[in-house]
C-alpha cells in the first residue's frame, strides 16, 4: 500500500464520529476543528467523555464559552494525563465549581490546564484539583454557615497565577503561600483578591520565600566572607527578583559599590547555589579590578556583544592567575553546545557562535574545530601570555572576530537561544562609556557637584526584614524596609567640649581602663601538655628519676592570650521623644545621650575594642532609617565626632528591624564576645501600628534571633515606665537609668562591667 493511500484512509477514518448535540453553532465549529486531534490523542472511553462533557457544559446556562474552552483544551489534557482524566475534570468543574456561586470560574479553570500540563507530571492531576478545592472551600462565603451564598473573591485570581505558581513553587510552597493569604485576608474580600493576584508586597514576599532553591539572604554570610577573603572588598548586596521587578536589566551587575544579583538560585548540574553565587561575585569583582571603560559610541551592538565575550574571558584569565580554582568553577557553569547545533542557513547563530567562543576561551580541551574560532583563541592566549592585556584588546578581538565569522543569517529574526546563557556573567556595563549622551548636557556637572547633604535614601536599595506577628505566631516576610545612610556631620569640637566638661569622670575612667587593657600573652607553667618545655621543671624531674623518686610530669609551659576579644555595637534610638527636656537641667535626652556616647566611645578607643555606633528611627514599616555614625573600621576621630555632634531626633521607634540590621553587621565581626547595646528612651512604636504589643513582641523575637546567633543584646532604658514592658523584650538583660542626667557617668561604667 502506498503512503498516499495510507494518508487517505486516516483522513477518512477521522471523519467517522458522532455529531455533537449542541444548539450553539460556534461550539459546533470548534468541535469540527478539534475532533481529529482529539481522536489521535484520546482513547475511545475518553472520546465519549469528550463528547458528553462538551454537550453538558453547553446546557448549564453559561453560554458557549465553557464548551469552547473544553473542546480546545481537553485533547491535550487527556493525552497528557491519560484515561479517565477528562471525566475527573468534568465532574470537578460541575460538582465543585459550577454548583456553587463560583460558576464564572469554570472557564478560567478549564483554560488553566494549558499551563498546568506544562508544569506538572502525569501523576499530579489530583494535586492540582485538591489545591483548587482547598482554596474554594476556604474562600467561598457562607452567610448563615450552611449554604454557600457568595462566590470566592479570589478563586479566579489564584487560577490566573497558576503558571507562575507551578513554575516557581512546589505544592508545599503553594499551600504555605495560600494559607498566609487565608490567615490574614479571609475576611477582607478586596485585599484577598489583591493578595492572590500577587499584587501586594506581602504576597510577593511570601511567594519569594517559598520558591524552590536557596535564597541569597540565607547564604549572604558565607558569600560575604568569601568576598572579603579573596578580594579584600566589602561591596554591599542588593538582591532582585526578575519575576516581580520591572528592571531594564535582568543580568547581575556591580555599580556604585553595590552588587545587584538574583535573590534565589537553584542547583545547576553539580554546582550548588552557594557556588553559583561565588562564581557570580568573583566575576563581577574581576571586572571591577581589571576592566577599564572603552568608548562605545561608534561600536555596533553585535561588535559590543563579541567584545564582551573576550573581556569576560580576559578578566577571568587574570583572576584565575591568583585563584586557579575559580577557573574550574566558572567552566562548570559555561554551556558546551555542539558545534553544529545551530542551522546557519535558516537561523541567526550569533548567540551560538558567542557561547562556543566563550567555552573555547576558558576550556583548553574544548571539542571545536572551526578554523576562525581556533585562530582567535590562539590570538587571545598570545595577548594574555604577554602580560599586558587591556579592555581595548577585547574590543579589537571582538570586532575582528565578527568580521571573520559574519553571516547573512545573523540578521534573521529566528535567533538560536538553546543552551547559550551563562547565568553568572553580568551585562558588562562596566566596560562601556557613551560620550555622546553627555554632550551639551549639564546633568553630569550637576551630579559631580552633589553634596553629602543631598537626600540619598533611595540611592542605596533597602534591606528587607521579616517582622513577627504574635497574634498569628508567624513572620510577615520582608515586611520592614531598612535604609542605610551615613549620618550627616557638623562641628567635631562640640564633642571635645563635652569631654572637657566631664574631665573628672574621664580621669576616673582612665584608671579603670588601665587595669582592663590587654596584656598580650600570659605564661602558664606546670602543664602536662604545652607549647614548650619548662627547663627548670624538666631538669628537676630528671634529677628525681635518677634519685629513684616519682618525677613531676607537668614539665611543659603553655601560653594563653590575656587580651580582650570583644566587638560592640551601640545602637541609639533617635526617635522624636529624645527632644524632651530632662528636669531642670535644661538639656534634652538627646544631648545627654551625646555626652554619654562620647565618653563611652573614648573609653572603648582606649581599650582597643572593636566598636561601632549606629542610630535608628522609623516612619512606618516602609522607611526604617539606620544611620552609620562610626563603623568598626574607623577610629574615634574628628570625622566620627562630627557625625555624633549632628544627631537629630525624629519619627518613631521600630526597634526589631533595627536590631536585626545591626546584628547583620555585628555577626560579621571576628570576636569571642559580641555585645549589642541598645540605648532607648521608650517602648517600640510606629505610626502604622495600632496594637502596642505588636512591635514589643517583634522586638522580643528579634532579641531571641540575635541571641541564637551567639550575640549578647543588652538594653539601657531611659524610660521611667520601662518596667511595664522592658522585661518582655530583653528578659533580665537590661538596666533602667532613673536619673537620666546621670547617664554620662553610668553608660561607660555599665559597658566596662559587661565586658570584663
Amino acid at each position: 500500500m502506498t503512503s498516499k493511500t495510507q494518508d487517505s484512509e486516516i483522513v477518512d477514518s477521522a471523519k467517522h464520529y458522532p455529531e455533537l448535540k449542541c444548539a450553539f453553532s460556534s461550539v459546533i465549529d470548534v468541535f469540527h476543528k478539534n475532533i481529529e486531534h482529539a481522536q489521535l490523542k484520546l482513547t475511545q472511553s475518553d472520546l465519549e467523555y469528550y463528547y458528553k462533557g462538551a454537550e453538558f457544559l453547553a446546557k448549564i446556562g453559561q453560554g458557549d464559552g465553557l464548551s469552547i474552552a473544553f473542546l480546545k483544551v481537553m485533547p491535550w489534557v487527556g493525552g497528557f494525563y491519560g484515561e479517565g482524566a477528562i471525566k475527573k475534570i468534568t465532574d470537578f468543574a460541575y460538582q465543585k465549581i459550577s454548583r456553587t456561586p463560583n460558576k464564572d470560574a469554570v472557564e478560567p479553570f478549564l483554560i488553566s490546564f494549558i499551563d498546568v500540563i506544562e508544569h506538572t507530571n502525569v501523576d499530579q492531576l489530583d494535586d492540582y484539583l485538591g489545591l483548587i478545592e482547598y482554596h474554594l472551600n476556604k474562600t467561598t462565603i457562607s452567610i448563615h454557615g450552611i449554604h454557600d451564598t457568595h462566590e470566592s473573591p479570589s478563586l479566579k485570581a489564584l487560577i490566573g497565577q497558576v503558571h507562575l505558581l507551578l513554575e516557581q513553587l512546589d505544592y508545599e510552597g503553594i499551600y504555605e503561600w495560600v494559607n498566609y493569604g487565608l490567615r490574614y485576608f479571609q475576611d477582607h474580600p478586596e485585599r484577598q483578591e489583591e493578595y492572590f493576584s500577587l499584587a501586594t508586597a506581602d504576597s510577593k514576599a511570601v511567594f519569594q520565600r517559598q520558591r524552590k532553591g536557596a535564597l541569597f539572604t540565607d547564604l549572604e554570610r558565607p558569600i560575604n566572607l568569601f568576598q572579603q577573603a579573596l578580594w579584600k572588598t566589602d561591596f554591599m548586596y542588593a538582591p532582585y527578583s526578575p519575576d516581580f521587578e520591572k528592571l531594564e536589566h535582568f543580568a547581575p551587575y556591580l555599580e556604585n559599590d553595590i552588587i545587584r544579583l538574583p535573590d534565589i538560585y537553584n542547583e545547576l548540574g553539580d554546582v550548588s547555589p552557594c557556588q553559583r553565587y561565588m562564581a557570580l561575585v568573583s566575576h563581577l569583582i574581576a571586572h571591577y579590578q581589571y576592566t577599564t571603560r572603552v568608548v562605545a559610541d561608534n561600536v555596533s551592538p553585535q561588535q559590543r556583544f563579541f567584545a564582551e565575550v573576550f573581556e569576560d574571558a580576559r578578566v577571568e584569565y587574570l583572576a584565575a592567575q591568583d585563584y586557579p580554582g575559580l577557573k574550574k568553577l566558572w567552566m562548570s557553569l559555561i554551556p558546551a553546545p555542539g558545534e553544529d547545533d545551530c542551522d546557519g542557513e535558516n537561523q541567526s547563530c550569533v548567540r551560538h557562535r558567542a557561547i562556543i567562543l566563550a567555552r573555547a576561551l576558558i576550556d583548553d580541551n574544548h571539542p571545536y574545530t572551526n578554523k576562525h574560532l581556533l585562530e582567535f583563541v590562539e590570538k587571545f592566549k598570545e595577548i594574555m601570555a604577554s602580560g599586558n592585556s587591556s579592555s581595548q584588546d577585547s574590543l579589537s578581538l571582538g570586532i575582528s572576530y565578527l568580521v571573520q565569522t559574519h553571516r547573512t543569517s545573523d540578521s534573521f529574526p529566528d535567533m538560536y537561544f538553546d543552551n547559550t546563557e551563562v547565568t553568572y556573567r553580568d551585562d558588562n556595563r562596566s566596560m562601556w562609556i557613551f560620550i555622546e549622551s553627555y554632550d551639551e548636557d549639564d546633568e553630569i556637572f550637576q551630579h559631580e557637584s552633589k553634596t553629602e547633604d543631598d537626600d540619598e535614601v533611595e540611592v542605596i536599595p533597602p534591606h528587607y526584614y521579616d517582622e513577627w506577628d504574635y497574634a498569628y505566631e508567624s513572620y510577615k516576610p520582608d515586611w520592614a524596609a531598612v535604609y542605610e545612610r551615613l549620618h550627616s556631620h557638623t562641628d567635631a569640637s562640640k564633642i571635645d567640649r563635652l569631654l572637657d566638661k566631664h574631665s573628672a569622670l574621664v580621669k576616673q575612667l582612665k584608671k579603670v581602663l588601665d587595669l582592663l587593657k590587654p596584656q598580650n600573652k600570659k605564661r602558664l607553667r606546670y602543664q602536662e601538655e604545652g607549647a614548650e618545655l619548662d627547663l627548670d621543671i624538666t631538669l628537676r624531674s630528671v634529677i628525681d628519676i635518677k634519685n629513684g623518686s616519682q618525677p613531676d610530669t607537668r614539665i611543659n609551659t603553655d601560653f594563653e592570650h590575656d587580651s580582650r576579644s570583644v566587638s560592640v555595637l551601640l545602637l541609639l534610638d533617635l526617635s522624636e521623644s529624645l527632644n524632651e527636656t530632662v528636669g531642670s537641667t535644661g538639656q534634652t535626652i538627646l544631648e545627654l545621650s551625646q555626652e554619654a556616647v562620647s565618653l563611652l566611645a573614648w573609653a572603648v578607643e582606649q581599650l582597643g575594642d572593636n566598636f561601632a555606633i549606629a542610630g535608628f528611627n522609623s516612619d512606618t514599616r516602609q522607611k526604617v532609617m539606620y544611620y552609620h555614625i562610626k563603623s568598626y573600621a574607623e577610629h574615634w576621630d574628628d570625622t566620627v565626632k562630627a557625625r555624633l555632634a549632628d544627631l537629630k531626633a525624629e519619627f518613631s521607634t521600630r526597634m526589631g528591624a533595627a536590631i536585626r540590621h545591626g546584628a547583620h553587621y555585628l555577626d560579621l565581626q571576628q570576636s569571642d564576645k559580641k555585645l549589642m547595646l541598645i540605648l532607648t528612651d521608650g517602648e517600640p512604636a510606629d505610626i502604622d501600628i495600632g496594637d502596642p504589643q505588636m512591635l514589643i513582641q517583634d522586638a522580643h523575637k528579634a532579641v531571641q534571633e540575635v541571641q541564637q546567633k551567639g550575640m549578647y543584646p543588652y538594653c539601657i532604658s531611659l524610660d521611667k515606665k520601662a518596667d511595664e514592658y522592658i522585661a518582655d523584650i530583653f528578659g533580665s538583660h537590661y538596666s533602667v537609668v532613673d536619673r537620666i542626667e546621670s547617664l554620662p557617668k553610668e553608660l561607660p561604667q555599665l559597658f566596662l562591667s559587661l565586658t570584663k
